[in-house]
């Protein structure tokens, strides 16, 4: 009976006179939406959701992902991680941590290796390689200082870690500690004269010292020239007698390169050129010449900014067409009453005589003059003494 129903078959005991199964029919556009049917009994259960996923330990990143107490088979696996004798809990660590590090996932090996020296074990071997791993990690953060504190650790159990060696002489010259990352170097040969890598350190080494004594040479030769140029400008208004004080504020909306400056900055001798403020008082304006040499009159830079062909806009009645101008400043030689004073400024005087003579004072490094039109100068000069009375 046996050999009857197994004759027409392929001998793999399938009935080849059975008719061939039938394909199920193409599946009806909601069906290849939303899947086959759930039987009745899941229907009745809801969809797992990505938050519900991720506390299941084969969806986990980490154990440590849960919340404590939440899940009470996750803190069993937690609980078995510390399961064993102290050492076999800090290797059990460490291996996850070298795991993670070969990953490329530094901060995750950190975290492990950390938890390995928390155990406390006191095996050398094991606190030593996971305080020079944990260094490796910080330094591909770039976490020198760290790297540093933890070759410092390793290099206490074993002063003949030529890792933590390696590791702590590349932070140190990443953080310009040459002399130290020099000494590292200089130890770890002495161990070892012919490894590889920190024979190719110390040349990387070497010639950042030199870029390093380049630059500083640069430095203190920028040093020396801003001295020697403060030096032949100060000397320079000495000579001309220039009045100078200095005040807690400076005019704004002036360029930073709005200074005194000597045409040559290492020659005392060469001509001055002073910033200057010029104020229209009765009409609370102003005017700002960047670099006037100490040759020329303020007249002559007033010729052409009050020319009638480039007066202000606020000039509506052209009261400052140019000869039509007076050029005043306080005069810081005090009068008899112990007070300031105003004083004309010829048309031909240079701006030199005017500071030898002392009508004019440079005040954080500008001059200051007033501008009135010539039919309004009397105006002017008792607004002024009302402003300033004896």
């Amino acid at each position: 009976m046996v050999d009857a129903f197994l004759s027409p078959t392929d001998g793999l005991g399938y009935n080849m006179a059975a008719p061939a199964p039938t394909l199920d029919p193409a599946p009806t556009s909601e069906a290849r939406q939303y899947g086959p049917a759930r039987p009745p009994v899941l229907s009745q259960v809801d969809e797992p959701t990505a938050q519900d996923l991720s506390q299941l330990p084969l969806f986990m990143s980490s154990l440590d992902d849960v919340p404590e107490g939440t899940n009470d088979a996750i803190e069993a696996l937690k609980a078995l991680a510390y399961e064993g004798e102290p050492h076999e809990i800090a290797e059990n660590f460490r291996q996850q941590g070298n795991e993670s590090y070969r990953s490329k996932y530094w901060k995750d090996a950190i975290e492990y290796y950390t938890k390995a020296l928390a155990v406390g074990c006191s095996v050398d071997e094991i606190d030593g390689a996971c305080y020079v791993n944990r260094a490796a990690c910080n330094l591909e953060l770039r976490n020198y200082r760290r790297t540093n504190l933890d070759c410092a650790e390793a290099l206490k159990i074993n002063p003949q870690n030529i890792k933590a060696l390696y590791r702590s002489a590349r932070a140190c010259l990443a953080l310009d500690k040459i002399p130290e990352a020099e000494d590292c170097v200089e130890r770890g040969l002495a161990i070892d004269q012919n490894n590889k890598p920190l024979k190719t350190l110390q040349e990387t080494i070497y010639a950042r010292k030199g870029v390093l004594a380049g630059l500083q040479q640069a430095s203190h030769e920028r040093e020396r020239l801003s001295k020697a140029k403060e030096a032949a400008l100060r000397r320079a208004l000495e000579t001309r007698h220039v009045i100078q004080r200095t005040t807690s504020t400076r005019p704004p909306n002036l360029p930073d390169d709005a200074v005194v400056q000597l045409q040559d900055p290492m020659d005392p001798e060469s001509s001055l050129c002073f910033p200057v403020i010029v104020l229209y008082p009765l009409h609370l304006q102003s005017d700002f010449i960047k670099s006037l040499p100490e040759d020329e009159t303020i007249y002559s830079q007033l010729e052409e900014m009050l020319s009638p062909s480039n007066l202000p806009e606020w000039d509506k009645e052209t009261e400052y067409a140019y000869p039509a101008v007076e050029v005043l400043v306080e005069k810081k030689k005090y009068n008899m009453h112990g007070k300031p004073s105003l004083s004309k400024i010829g048309v031909k005087a240079s701006l030199k005589k005017v500071l030898n003579e002392g009508k004019l004072e440079l005040i954080n490094g500008i001059l200051t003059v007033f501008v009135v039109p010539k039919p309004r100068l009397q105006e002017f000069v008792q607004s002024w003494k009302r402003e300033n009375p004896n």
